[in-house]
């Protein structure tokens, strides 16, 4: 018996989808009969080759850069390429900077950098993606991080973009609902640092993670699937983490 695809119909912005995580959460989500908007800031031949992986599958596809450090301009931009497609009803925030800095080592431009990436341009985003949503139902999903509920002593201005997150999620489930749900997923140890070693990545998070295991990139989009079918969730930050947040 045929069954139609979970998001058949439906079209998704996905920020960052290029590289990593937002990379498979696209194709994911096109696996699944959404239409994709693949966001990139600089990654463009990664973009392109994202964009043929969804083609194959048959989906809608476009793609668009725009600097997520001009928060308002990126967010005007981005919902201007989803009208291409006739407008977005999914929005997930995947985009984000990840830098190690203590207190005493943290600038003020990673500071700001941080906060302009990871948290004020999912905020606008969200912003532009409400004001423009003419279907019936949306639904926002941002990527958060287990660290924004249990502060580590490291990642300082990172952990606070992802509280930010966090807090962005819930109050807008309140205030969205109930034309837009909105759903978070915190993920662990998930993908090592770009360019770090996977094998000694890999055993520096094992005795912290009660599985026993680092998790992969399906994880994460797997979550995101489930997330964006379900139509009685709101927010809720949803662990992916081995139980390492524990």
């Amino acid at each position: 018996m045929h069954r139609t695809a979970p998001l058949s119909g439906r079209t998704a912005i996905v920020t960052g989808a290029a590289v990593r995580l937002g990379r498979a959460i696209s194709v994911a989500l096109a696996d699944a009969g959404a239409d994709i908007v693949v966001h990139y800031g600089r990654s463009k031949t990664e973009a392109e080759e994202v964009a043929g992986e969804i083609a194959k599958l048959d989906r809608r596809v476009v793609t668009v850069s725009a600097d997520l450090s001009d928060p308002l301009s990126a967010a005007a931009k981005i919902l201007d390429a989803a009208a291409e497609l006739g407008g977005a009803d999914i929005l997930v925030n995947s985009a984000a900077i990840f830098e190690d800095a203590s207190l005493v080592e943290m600038t003020e431009d990673s500071y700001d950098r941080h906060l302009a990436i990871n948290l004020k341009a999912p905020c606008f985003l969200c912003r532009e993606f409400a004001r423009r949503l003419t279907r019936d139902r949306g639904h926002i999903l941002n990527l958060a991080d287990w660290r924004a509920e249990t502060p580590p002593a490291d990642y300082l201005a990172y952990t606070l973009s992802k509280a930010g997150i966090v807090a962005l999620t819930r109050a807008l489930a309140l205030q969205l609902a109930p034309a837009i749900q909105v759903n978070a997923i915190a993920p662990g140890a998930i993908l090592p640092p770009p360019g770090g070693d996977f094998e000694t990545w890999q055993t520096s998070k094992l005795p912290d993670i009660p599985l026993r295991r680092t998790g992969g990139a399906k994880d994460i989009a797997d979550a995101a699937v489930y997330l964006l079918r379900s139509e009685f969730i709101t927010g809720e930050v949803l662990h992916v983490t081995g139980g390492e947040h524990l």
